[in-house]
């Protein structure tokens, strides 16, 4: 097969609208996705993926149904397919305790309650982290002004190991203590160095440092909004955060942006540059992706925009100011909701799709009208790439083709 071309092609009925999201299970062997119908789906990757001479169809080994919207995931660090006891995968579902599910099998496995201790309503964390730094014990939640942390053997009502708001207590304020920021936390991510420092987001576009993987005090805060990046690719609050190998620089993304903004945590709150062009002006969560290019900790940025293209960033942590995009290529025909690089590999997951607005005679019969609040769903593809040329760094990355 062409390296151009898809490995493996998976859909969901049209009603059941697009995918929302893609992740590798740790052991590079199942994706897991989260659609616009609030299921989760399984699917396990054929073992010979890399050799068929035509795309495999994919079709979910499992689902994870819900009724309500799903606002996180995180799958369990040490994720073994060979040993069904640790495929296991968490979810935050709105008004209902945390899940903690087999992603082999539609089935809860245990709950962990995050409860309002005045209101007794339940907390919907934005984002979830389960980092292989904890040693696959514990897990962090990300919601309101709040950071907690979670016993995986604490479940039901017993709640979290520890609270922390991201905004000082009313009595250190009043005493002139205190360094905080408001706001749903809606990304996190653990420093690679293991020093245990956490990095958290917020839709307020405020990004927090905390030591103790979130456990113990801050270690400052910086706001991203008011920068030459703003004015150049905009941003409505932060959707995801990744750190570079070295543990040095990180990247923020956001919702409504055109671009990544490039830190450098050396000096809280100073921005290096910015990668522009990601096309990128929508609401949904649009991930990127670090991907090393070198022994030396040299990598790369890839990233999906609403016209269904990938761009590329090469070393972006070398200029400073703003960078374009190095590379593009189109590998959907709707907007590109994520594109996950295999952790082992040169093998690329894929998935597209988004919600829109029909006009009123926005069907297959012109002379048809619609309701103004009617919902169009795009394409809802997902598809698995081979990209051998990412093994050979100074190969040109070329164009795929299409497919029917």
């Amino acid at each position: 097969m062409a390296s151009n071309e898809p490995q493996c092609v998976a859909s969901t009925p049209p009603s059941e609208n697009h995918f929302k999201s893609v992740e590798w299970s740790p052991d590079g062997t199942t994706l897991l996705t989260d659609s616009a119908d609030h299921h989760i789906r399984t699917f396990i990757l054929p073992p010979d993926l890399l050799e068929s001479s035509s795309p495999h169809e994919l079709f979910p080994y499992s689902t994870l149904p819900s009724t309500e919207p799903t606002y996180a995931t995180a799958i369990y660090p040490h994720f073994n397919l060979q040993d069904p006891s640790t495929t296991l995968l968490l979810s935050s579902v709105r008004d209902h305790p945390i899940r903690l599910s087999s992603a082999l099998a539609p089935s809860l496995v245990a709950s962990y309650s995050l409860v309002n201790p005045t209101t007794e309503a339940f907390i919907t964390p934005h984002s979830i982290l389960y980092p292989k730094t904890l040693g696959g014990t514990h897990f962090l939640t990300g919601s309101d002004s709040l950071i907690c942390l979670f016993d995986i053997s604490r479940t039901g009502s017993s709640g979290p190991v520890s609270w922390m708001p991201t905004i000082p207590s009313k009595r250190k304020q009043m005493v002139g203590g205190g360094v905080g920021m408001k706001g749903i936390v809606s990304a996190m991510a653990s420093n690679p160095l293991g020093d245990g420092i956490l990095a958290a987001g917020t839709f307020t576009r405020n990004v927090g440092l905390y030591s103790s993987n979130g456990a113990g005090e801050s270690l400052g805060t910086f706001n991203i909004a008011k920068t030459e990046a703003n004015r150049d690719i905009g941003g409505k609050g932060v959707t995801q955060l990744l750190w570079s190998p070295c543990g040095r620089y990180l990247y923020i993304a956001e919702r409504k942006s055109d671009g990544v903004l490039v830190y450098d945590i050396r000096v809280t709150g100073q921005m290096l540059g910015y990668l522009r062009g990601r096309k990128a002006f929508t609401n949904q969560r649009m991930k990127i992706d670090l991907v090393p290019s070198g022994e030396d900790g040299s990598h790369e940025i890839w990233a999906g925009g609403t016209d269904g293209f990938m761009r590329v960033w090469r070393d972006p942590t070398y200029s400073v100011g703003r960078q374009d995009p190095d590379a593009e290529f189109r590998i959907h025909d709707d907007a590109v909701t994520g594109a996950v690089f295999h952790p082992m590999g040169t093998v690329v997951a894929s998935c597209s799709g988004q919600r829109r607005q029909q006009t009123p005679y926005d069907s297959d019969d012109d002379n048809s009208p619609k309701s103004e609040n009617s919902e169009n769903w795009g394409e809802n593809i997902l598809r698995v790439w081979s990209m051998p040329f990412l093994a050979d760094n100074s190969e040109e990355i070329s164009t795929p083709r299409e497919d029917s």
